[in-house]
């Protein structure tokens, strides 16, 4: 999903976005520019494992989302998803996150937006920034 937002590129475009400030993601999307991950090894600093620890209820706040989700769209299960090849999985779970984001607006916010302090954008506001793009 992160390749296919193409936001990646477009902070490669607009560099003064972050303006030196990084995301914080999953160590699968590997190295890649303006993205960081937790430190790995058994010998860390106390201040890398503070910065670990810190970090890991940053992520674990963002994976509600998916929990918000699983709740909202039941119809996505694992026996569903078991079935990659015989069901376009990408467009159900594109689709059903879509709809959970505009649950979010439409509602003033969630508990992620509460997490962080962040003002949910209006329903408008948010489809009004979506780009379709082809899965």
């Amino acid at each position: 999903m992160l390749r296919l937002s193409g936001l990646i590129t477009y902070l490669g475009q607009h560099r003064g976005v972050f303006d030196g400030k990084l995301m914080y993601g999953d160590p699968a999307y590997g190295i890649v520019p303006y993205l960081i991950s937790g430190f790995k090894g058994n010998n860390l600093s106390a201040q890398k494992l503070a910065f670990n620890k810190w970090m890991s209820r940053v992520r674990q706040s963002v994976e509600w989302n998916f929990k918000l989700l699983k709740t909202m769209r039941s119809y996505i299960t694992f026996k569903m998803l078991a079935k990659i090849r015989l069901s376009p999985v990408a467009n159900v779970v594109a689709i059903a996150m879509l709809l959970t984001n505009c649950h979010c607006c439409y509602h003033g916010g969630n508990q992620i937006s509460d997490y962080f302090n962040l003002k949910s954008p209006s329903l408008r506001e948010y489809l009004d920034t979506l780009q379709i793009i082809d899965i």
